[in-house]
């Protein structure tokens, strides 16, 4: 790739000075994290509060001040993203508002039927966010220890009310264990793409942020501001020439997604235990773990089983440079409807080409970026060694102890409808996806149509499996659509009358 930042496709160091930190970054050194809902009173006070705060705000600069020098991590991070309610109660105008796409403006519980979010998961039943008036921002707050979140949501908290005149909505906590493990006991967070531009090489940076070429060579859509709402001019241009007198809000910014996941890990293992004893007449835990793998697609360290398909080898834990066509056309080690594969279909989408597939996949990434949420029901490492006794006992005695846990799901993708929704809709909810039949992803919300199962298919050599009705292990408790502005975007949304 030319590095000379004027290339196509090269996202300069202006342009990383503008985008915020949490879009380029998981700031996997600061496992402790905060999500702080806000809601603003006085627009004017809270355009001063943010103006006051856009300092403390984390971007995507270097962290090496020059080439030769090592880097230079923070040990705090701060990101700011808003609602389209949110933006309104700033004060912004109403016509730069409706260049916002209309999943974005509509908010994610009007958008309910196309996510699956019906049954337990209906937006009525969510702890917050179901009101969609409630909720005008949301701060996101990593370190590196629970002592230091906690003294950076006091002093946050204290800027926020008494500078800004806002009020807290809810304040989640998350967590990302040492061993990156979520609470089910899989490694998490491994097949994260690269954004080209920042990276030699990778999915195009416009399928991330605004005002780069996306993976289709055009620019993502931009919501606009008419000239004369900037005159101090701290906005650029529009980029696209069918559009003059207007300037750009949404350079080097995202969107945002944020679900809070709930898991119920005694009723995922206890219905893998329930299958084993059907299907093998006792409690087999490599059998039970095996199966729960097939319906992941990596084993419990994270070894991808298109590499490994007989047994957990935890060498290959942050191996994801594979293919699944050559490896694994007919899924007999990793079945089509496992979660991974319908997340990230890779070079395999029946029944298109291999160089069409991996286009088509491009153009539906996500970048995550989410935490756990509650105390670990059990030993996690107790998976990684299936033909143990305590891995047998483990599988024999648990049980739900009715405390809650799960993820706290945030990703970053520069079009909300064909990337999340698309993913949700068409690759995870949809149970006939890759030639499958009443087969969606096992980790899906949705449920299935009345009269209907929802079952996992496991190809196998000699003959295929295919389990029982399984119910529903996560449950969609909140949930909002966010706007990240960049540096610029934040400057004039603080400052406009």
């Amino acid at each position: 790739m030319n590095r000379d930042p004027r290339s196509r496709g090269w996202i300069t160091e202006d342009d990383r000075k503008d985008i915020q930190g949490f879009v380029t970054s998981s700031f996997g050194h600061l496992p402790h994290n905060a999500y702080l809902f806000l809601r603003f009173g006085d627009p004017v006070q809270a355009r001063r509060w943010l103006r006051d705060e856009l300092g403390a705000v984390t971007f995507a600069e270097s962290w090496r001040k020059t080439k030769d020098q090592p880097k230079v991590k923070p040990p705090v991070t701060l990101n700011l993203a808003f609602t389209a309610v949110g933006l309104r109660a700033l004060g912004l105008d109403e016509s730069c508002l409706q260049s916002f796409p209309p999943e974005f403006r509509e908010g994610m519980p009007k958008r309910a039927k196309h996510l699956g979010d019906t049954g337990a998961s209906q937006p009525a039943d969510w702890e917050f966010g179901a009101d969609v008036e409630a909720i005008h921002a949301m701060a996101i707050l990593s370190a590196s220890t629970d002592h230091a979140i906690c003294r950076e949501m006091a002093d946050f908290l204290q800027r926020f009310t008494e500078m800004g005149g806002g009020t807290l909505v809810t304040e989640q906590r998350g967590f990302r264990s040492a061993d990156a493990k979520e609470p089910f006991g899989f490694r998490d967070g491994i097949a994260q793409p690269s954004i080209r531009g920042i990276e030699e090489t990778g999915v195009r940076a416009g399928e991330f942020i605004l005002g780069h070429e996306n993976e289709y060579g055009y620019h993502p859509v931009t919501p606009l501001v008419r000239d004369e709402l900037d005159p101090r001019g701290i906005l650029p241009g529009s980029p696209n020439p069918h559009h003059p007198g207007m300037r750009d809000l949404g350079r080097n910014g995202s969107y945002l997604v944020y679900r809070k996941l709930e898991q119920d890990v005694a009723g995922f293992w206890g219905f893998l235990r329930s299958e084993s004893t059907r299907l093998k007449g006792r409690v087999d835990a490599p059998f039970i773990v095996w199966l729960a793998a097939k319906m992941m697609g990596r084993w419990p360290s994270g070894a991808p089983l298109t590499l490994s398909p007989e047994r957990d080898d935890p060498a290959l834990r942050e191996s994801d440079d594979f293919l699944y066509r050559s490896l694994d056309a007919e899924g007999t080690r990793c079945p089509f409807g496992a979660h991974i594969r319908r997340t990230n279909p890779r070079d395999q989408i029946r029944p298109t080409s291999t160089e069409e597939s991996l286009h088509m996949t491009a153009r539906h990434r996500i970048l995550r970026r989410g935490s756990s949420y509650g105390r670990p029901l059990f030993d996690p490492t107790l998976l990684e060694i299936p033909e143990s006794p305590g891995t047998g006992r483990l599988f024999e005695t648990l049980k739900n102890d009715d405390e809650r846990r799960g993820l706290h799901f945030l990703c970053i993708n520069a079009n909300i409808r064909t990337q999340f929704e698309f993913i949700q809709q068409t690759w995870m909810n949809n149970p006939t996806t890759n030639g499958l039949s009443n087969n969606p992803d096992p980790l899906s919300s949705c449920p299935m149509a009345a009269g209907r199962v929802r079952s996992m298919l496991i190809p196998g050599e000699a003959r295929d499996l295919r389990t029982v009705s399984m119910p529903l292990f996560v449950t969609v408790r909140a949930g909002a659509y966010f706007f990240m502005p960049g540096r610029r975007a934040l400057s004039f949304l603080s400052g406009f009358p």
